[in-house]
């Protein structure tokens, strides 16, 4: 006899057996219960947490020979086919493969033919925002007014692509992610039943990498009992997940928390020579500086972690070693890593990049930088700074309130600049003053200059482009001060106006003007 999954071989047969949903499961079977069956249900939810499963225990509570009962026996010949697949008249229909209007209308002549031996017949439809529009459109009236012999039950992880017209039409239940805690003991029972033994850490890692699905969860102790031929342990569970061992993130967190760039360097060559792929590292990263964060804001967030003992002792002391602005500037530089290693052809340099930015200590900026809304409007602009005059001296470490900031602090802090302009949705200005550079800084003025005449176009046609980069530097000076752009090739550009030789040149040739976007 084939093998059997885990999943499948201890899926639901009753209400009571359906985890962590009891919102939905209760209402059905008060339904069943009074004979308020609906002829249609949306269920609505992440994957793996019971959508498919609620369906076929309706369909046999419709259908049970004790019934229709809330309390399926699960025994009886009809109740033994809905569980196999092999019922006649409880129909399961994948939309992503059946999603035109030709198989919608072979349902709908297939819906009024009664049923072969069941009391009513059961259509479950799986991804049903995978119909196209004109399926939808030619189902609607079938799902509006169903044989009385018919009861439709559509399940979708995305409702938001269902239209309005059909939501209306049904009663819609939303199925929640399933807590760590319900998922743990769900691992715990069907391991008990098939006389594996799972140790307790395995357990909360199992659990913590189903993230909300008890499928995805009984999916990987099946890959686990079969990997370890023995008891799963947590190395086991490592392994089969391709992840990054706690220790070994929380090793590296303790190397960034010390500022020890040195160190960063050497420890990501070892996650290298041992095959880690870094994207998963950073993944593992942000996770663990996520569970700094709860614990730094809320000492009985730990609870909430689901972790053990251990992991748990040494999360809380990290938390307490840094104050939580450093957590949220190092998750916040974590983050922005993450995004760009889905597009970079050098994923180890973005990752020495962040070990390096996390490392250096971040710069002071003064209190009012950052002026509450009423005090912004209110206060008159701050004196520009007075910077001397000639090649900056050897760059400031830090600017304190009240200091100068030489030429030189701004190019070291550029990539700052252009980070807090895109974590502000200002990806373009972010982008165009990538190709600058700031060439000087003289009597309250930054000079930039572009290298390229199209991004210093863009800059120069575009007013809020300016303000937005005007609003970045004084946020990172902590002083206001005006920003002049010109071209590095051709030196200073002239008035605004004025058009570079090749513009010039064109004008010439064929008359007119220049229009601006």
């Amino acid at each position: 006899m084939p093998y059997l999954s885990l999943y499948r071989r201890y899926r639901p047969r009753s209400f009571a057996e359906i985890v962590g949903q009891r919102h939905v499961t209760q209402t059905l079977a008060n339904a069943v219960k009074a004979g308020r069956i609906a002829h249609a249900y949306l269920f609505c939810g992440p994957r793996g947490t019971g959508k498919t499963s609620t369906a076929r225990v309706l369909a046999m509570a419709l259908n049970c020979e004790q019934g229709p009962t809330p309390e399926p026996d699960g025994t009886c010949e009809l109740c033994q086919r809905i569980v196999a697949g092999s019922a006649l008249d409880v129909i399961e229909i994948d939309a992503a493969s059946n999603r035109g209007i030709d198989e919608i209308r072979q349902l709908r002549e297939r819906v009024g033919l009664a049923a072969a031996d069941a009391r009513v017949k059961v259509y479950i439809i799986d991804e049903v925002h995978m119909l196209t529009g004109e399926a939808f459109n030619a189902f609607l009236k079938t799902l509006e007014e169903p044989p009385a012999h018919v009861v439709f039950v559509l399940a979708t992880t995305e409702p938001h692509r269902v239209l309005p017209t059909i939501l209306s039409r049904c009663q819609r239940f939303d199925f929640h992610r399933v807590g760590r805690q319900e998922i743990e003991e769900t691992v715990r029972r069907v391991a008990g039943k098939e006389a594996i033994e799972v140790d307790d850490k395995a357990v909360a890692m199992l659990a913590h990498a189903a993230d909300g699905s008890v499928r995805d969860a009984l999916t990987l102790l099946d890959q686990a009992i079969a990997y370890a031929e023995g008891p799963v342990t947590p190395e086991t569970v490592t392994e089969i997940l391709g992840g990054i061992d706690f220790d070994l993130v929380a090793e590296f967190t303790d190397i960034l928390m010390g500022r020890e760039m040195s160190r960063a360097f050497g420890f990501i060559d070892r996650v290298m020579a041992e095959g880690k792929d870094l994207r998963q590292f950073v993944g593992s990263l942000i996770a663990h500086y996520r569970n700094l964060l709860l614990l730094s804001v809320d000492h009985r967030s730990q609870d909430a972690l689901a972790l053990p003992e251990e992991p748990t002792r040494r999360l809380v002391e990290q938390a307490q070693a840094v104050p939580t602005s450093e957590i949220v500037r190092s998750l916040d530089l974590l983050a922005e890593t993450d995004r760009e290693l889905r597009f970079s052809s050098q994923p180890r340099l973005l990752v020495e990049l962040a070990a390096v930015r996390i490392c250096r200590e971040p710069a002071a900026v003064p209190a009012a930088a950052h002026p509450a809304p009423a005090e912004q409007a209110a206060a008159p602009a701050p004196p520009a700074p007075k910077v001397a005059e000639g090649p900056p001296s050897e760059p400031e470490v830090a600017a304190a309130p009240g200091e100068e900031m030489g030429l030189a602090e701004i190019k070291r802090r550029w990539d700052d600049l252009l980070a807090d302009l895109r974590r502000s949705r200002k990806t373009s200005v972010a982008a165009f003053l990538r190709e600058a550079v700031p060439v000087a800084l003289e009597q309250g003025e930054l000079v930039l200059a572009f290298n390229h005449q199209f991004h210093y176009d863009q800059m120069m046609r575009d007013e809020s482009r300016r303000q937005a980069a005007a609003e970045a530097v004084a946020k990172l000076l902590g002083e206001q001060v005006t920003i002049k752009y010109q071209l590095a090739a051709s030196g200073e550009p002239g008035p605004r106006g004025a058009h570079p030789k090749r513009v010039q040149d064109a004008l010439t040739a064929f008359p007119g003007s220049e229009v601006e976007e």
